[in-house]
């Protein structure tokens, strides 16, 4: 039987949402979610990661996130749609045929990727929700800078890095404080 795959906003048995997901790998133009990914959880007021996936269909080496699959604080995945990447039987009898598409289909995805790059979800701590309009500045190691204010959904601009994944500076404004004197 088919089990649709879990993307970026499809909601969760806690009333929360995914939150986080691979941009490369995209279903009806949303990123895929896979093992590691976050969710909010109203439920439990935390942000939790998901925790299970599909051990036969892997996106750059993480399982992707399937309807019903859990997450850390133990509600589930929902689906908001009910497109599937691939039908994995429940039958114990491999497929090699299948398991060779994947590897190349992986293997094209990965050489497709020309550059990488860095972007930021930033949210409230205490309610997990993504924090729009905040001032952000991304530095690269080779000086290359990129500043702005979050969007709607928290998410810094994307700062590119290159051929290598590299550390990237990340710097905010807690507006949680007074802001201390500059002089």
């Amino acid at each position: 039987m088919a089990t649709p795959y879990i993307v970026i906003g499809c909601p969760t048995t806690g009333g929360g949402q995914v939150i986080s997901g691979n941009s490369h790998f995209l279903i009806e133009g949303l990123a895929i979610a896979c093992v590691g990914d976050k969710a909010t959880c109203p439920k439990h007021n935390t942000v939790a990661t998901v925790i299970t996936g599909d051990p036969h269909r892997q996106v750059f080496g993480k399982a992707a996130a399937r309807a019903n699959d859990a997450l850390s604080c133990g509600c589930r995945l929902l689906p908001m749609q009910n497109l599937v990447v691939g039908d994995n039987p429940a039958s114990t009898g491999s497929s090699s045929t299948q398991t060779n598409s994947n590897r190349v289909q992986d293997r094209l995805l990965a050489n497709d990727l020309d550059d990488y790059g860095v972007k930021f979800q930033l949210l409230d701590r205490s309610t997990g929700q993504p924090l729009s309009e905040q001032y952000f500045k991304l530095v690269s190691p080779d000086g290359k800078t990129v500043e702005g204010f979050t969007d709607e959904n928290g998410y810094t601009a994307l700062i590119e890095t290159g051929k290598e994944a590299q550390e990237v500076d990340l710097t905010t404004f807690d507006l949680s404080q007074p802001m201390q004197s500059w002089e």
